[in-house]
């Protein structure tokens, strides 16, 4: 049990509660995808670290489901506004072809920071693409209540914060709080944003859900 792993669970536990009963495909794949990612950092992660001394590829492989999972969270953000199929299609396979080469090139058991940074970066313009369609919609955007808006928000704030640490890694990792590098420090902070608007993401929904019923 670490910060990020409770964090993670408490997430997981509000999807339960507010998603469970959604309709919506991407709505209910949020839960989905929170327990794959409580297995992969409680279970199969640590498992595969104490038996096998190494769990990098178990991050690599998940890291196909987190590519997956955040591309089609930004599309579905993007549908009431534009048409994303070409946006989405070419962030997709420069991300794509950026880990297979990777892969090809280093294997599966040294972790694919390459694919991170890059995916990273991609995520940051969607975030910055939707808030413009934001802007320039016709309508004034509600996002009190905005799930959508929320869900994203978070997305962005945290890969923008990936992107900053990977950019100035060893200076972060030279800074020392304690026994915790500022890299670890920030690391939580961006795992409690992201979690913690993902998770007022799921009550807006559930609000939604039960004012168009």
């Amino acid at each position: 049990i670490s910060p990020v792993t409770t964090i993670e669970s408490l997430c997981l536990l509000m999807a339960i509660i507010f998603l469970v009963k959604d309709k919506k495909l991407f709505w209910r794949s949020n839960l989905a995808y929170l327990i794959i990612v409580c297995l992969t950092e409680m279970v199969i992660g640590r498992y595969v670290a104490i038996k096998y001394h190494n769990n990098l590829w178990v991050y690599n492989i998940f890291m196909v489901f987190e590519v997956v999972f955040i591309t089609y969270g930004i599309y579905h953000c993007f549908k009431r506004y534009t048409n994303p199929k070409i946006v989405i299609g070419i962030g997709s396979l420069i991300i794509s072809i950026t880990y297979l080469a990777f892969l090809f090139k280093n294997g599966i058991f040294i972790l694919n920071l390459l694919t991170v940074s890059v995916m990273s970066v991609v995520f940051v313009v969607y975030g910055l693409y939707y808030y413009y369609l934001l802007l320039t919609n016709e309508e004034l955007p509600e996002i009190n209540g905005n799930p959508e808006f929320w869900w994203l928000t978070s997305t962005l704030f945290y890969y923008f914060g990936g992107t900053t640490i990977n950019l100035f890694y060893d200076l972060f990792m030279s800074i020392k709080f304690g026994p915790y590098s500022i890299k670890y420090l920030i690391y939580i902070v961006l795992n409690f944003i992201l979690y913690g608007l993902w998770a007022y993401s799921f009550i807006c929904r559930a609000k939604q859900r039960k004012s168009l019923s």
